[in-house]
């Protein structure tokens, strides 16, 4: 059935033929929807082998301020020498006693609270999410969550915030990550990032903890793979 003129003319119209028309020329086409999320359901066995552990990667943090801390009192014992000398004794033992507290602060405890050791070194996950999303930490810490549709934001009522024995957690998806973003009771976070690897028997879980005492983030990935 061939359209008439009238509607051939009508300016809405037009307009939505123009833009597909642009669209061809440019070579561009409309986003594509985001793919199923639903494939990160189901169970995941660790993979010690290709994964990182906390444990190492808090060690590496702690490598790093003993470097900075050697540095502060490499720049310091190079300015005494450049003072002239003759400082008096109460100085300089207070600059010792200042010293040893910057060495003993190297020692830092990454001890973590049971629970939260859970979730951080499960070496079993399973995942249920649609509007919800339930993640099951080694069959003994089982966390639910209100999936925010808006992204990285919340609502005033805090309708999507869940509270558990970990914290105060708020969980989106960026585009096929599932992120689970939790503030921690006692002040740390924990941010874990969910996504199939390269093929989809494959999980990847990127975890982020910041230490707000120390101002500083230990980061490492852990890799799954599908599993009863």
């Amino acid at each position: 059935m061939n359209a008439s003129p009238k509607s051939i003319n009508h300016p809405a119209l037009l307009r939505a033929v123009a833009a597909v028309l642009l669209l061809g020329v440019l070579g561009m086409a409309p986003a594509p929807a985001r793919a199923d999320n639903d494939k990160l359901n189901g169970s995941w066995v660790l993979d010690e082998q290709q994964s990182e552990t906390y444990k190492d990667a808090a060690k590496k943090v702690s490598e790093q301020i003993q470097k900075l801390h050697k540095k502060h009192r490499k720049q310091g014992f190079d300015g005494q020498e450049h003072s002239g000398g003759g400082g008096n004794k109460y100085y300089e033992q207070q600059r010792a006693t200042q010293d040893r507290i910057r060495e003993d602060s190297v020692n830092i405890d990454w001890s973590l609270f049971d629970d939260l050791n859970t979730v951080m070194a499960a070496k079993t996950i399973k995942i249920y999410q649609s509007r919800m999303c339930a993640v099951l930490y080694d069959k003994r810490i089982k966390r639910l969550f209100s999936i925010n549709p808006e992204g990285n934001s919340y609502s005033i009522s805090g309708t999507e915030i869940a509270h558990d024995v970990i914290g105060r957690t708020v969980s989106y998806f960026e585009g096929q990550t599932l992120v689970i973003d939790t503030d921690i009771k006692g002040g740390d976070r924990l941010m874990e990032k969910f996504a199939l690897g390269a093929s989809d028997d494959e999980l990847k879980i990127v975890a982020k903890y910041r230490r707000t005492d120390l101002r500083r983030t230990v980061e490492y990935t852990r890799v799954y793979h599908r599993g009863e």
